[in-house]
């Protein structure tokens, strides 16, 4: 007894299987521009603080994103540090100083990052690669 409804639609020759999603050959070079363009985005995320933990913790398995993320966590450091210990007199112009170097350097952060370019932040970029993150 056959399996199927209709009569004789078993085996027909014309007919194919319907090919999967997951499958097609054509989605291979749009997959390397979206990593290429979450790279960049999550690079800029890395920079503003607060927000630097999402592209560490989200996407540990890109490398430029990595390399961002690491010297943005210690940026966001340097700069809670900052605000948090601003006391008046003499270490104010200091701290000042600071936040005003942190907030620069976050700025160059995003611009490398959004030009798809590593480059060392002096100090941070080689604390950054010592991190075991």
């Amino acid at each position: 007894m056959k399996d199927s409804f209709f009569k004789g639609d078993d085996n027909q020759p014309g007919q194919s299987q319907i090919p999967s999603l997951d499958d097609s050959p054509g989605d291979s070079g749009s997959t390397s521009g979206l990593d290429k363009d979450r790279g960049v985005i999550a690079a800029v995320l890395s920079y503003i603080p607060f927000l630097c933990l999402v592209p560490l913790l989200q996407m540990r398995d890109n490398e430029q994103t990595r390399f961002h993320s690491k010297q943005g966590l210690l940026l966001f450091l340097v700069e809670l540090l900052a605000v948090l210990f601003l006391i008046p007199g003499l270490s104010n112009l200091v701290w000042k100083i600071v936040i005003v170097l942190a907030l620069g350097a976050s700025a160059a952060g995003i611009i490398f990052g959004i030009q798809g370019k590593k480059y060392k932040l002096p100090l941070i970029g080689d604390i950054a690669d010592k991190m075991r993150l």
